[in-house]
């Protein structure tokens, strides 16, 4: 069973992609090597690969990918066929669910690679952590904006403008230096967790906006 869904939610991948998931590859590994070479000629800090090898990957090429969770069946014309399916929500929501899969994933070896490549201490399991609430406040954002707008280009400009608003949570990093280490009790924690709840409670916003969307197909068609 868990087999069959992780198929489903490969071939939602490759829907999304619209047979450019090669050059996507191609794209995606250029993007990271060049990052690697940037967070490598820097200051060298462990803070700085958490933006170059997981927030701008997922910026600059996860959320256009998200864009096109609606927009694929628009341009093929059959939106109103997967609309009139009993469970339509569930068709979109496993496509974006594919597509955050990847972020996740890239985004813990990029996390527990800076462990290897750097030597610093920090907080592993927040670091962690904020990858898959990151991916699904960006997921939710696009999934909210790509059930309203009818082109990509829109959905990604209004996901970076989400983005944006919860600037102080979603670009926090929670990859702190060695001397963060030393601090305990409440500010140990205390900002993580912050930032944790506002982009988990804005992903919650988010998707129910979405799903509400979802539930009256009249409104995408139209």
């Amino acid at each position: 069973m868990i087999s069959i869904g992780f198929a489903r939610m490969w071939l939602a991948v490759l829907l999304l992609l619209d047979r450019q998931i090669v050059l996507f590859v191609i794209a995606d590994l250029l993007f990271l090597f060049f990052a690697l070479i940037a967070a490598l000629g820097g200051s060298g800090y462990a803070a700085d690969f958490w933006y170059w090898l997981f927030l701008a990957p997922s910026l600059v090429l996860g959320v256009p990918m998200l864009a096109e969770t609606v927009a694929v069946e628009r341009r093929a014309g059959t939106l109103d066929l997967a609309l009139s399916s009993p469970s339509a929500a569930w068709y979109f929501e496993r496509r974006v669910g594919g597509a955050s899969a990847i972020l996740v994933i890239q985004g813990w070896i990029a996390v527990l690679g800076t462990r290897l490549l750097v030597n610093e201490n920090f907080r592993l399991f927040d670091s962690l952590l904020r990858v898959p609430i990151v991916t699904l406040f960006l997921a939710a954002a696009a999934l909210n904006w790509a059930v309203r707008f009818k082109t990509p280009s829109a959905v990604v400009f209004a996901t970076y403008v989400s983005a944006v608003a919860f600037a102080p949570w979603f670009f926090a990093n929670p990859i702190q230096a060695a001397g963060g280490l030393a601090a305990s009790g409440a500010a140990a924690w205390l900002p993580s967790l912050k930032a944790n709840l506002a982009l988990a409670g804005a992903a919650a916003v988010f998707y129910l906006y979405a799903l509400q969307r979802l539930r009256n197909p009249e409104l995408l068609i139209s």
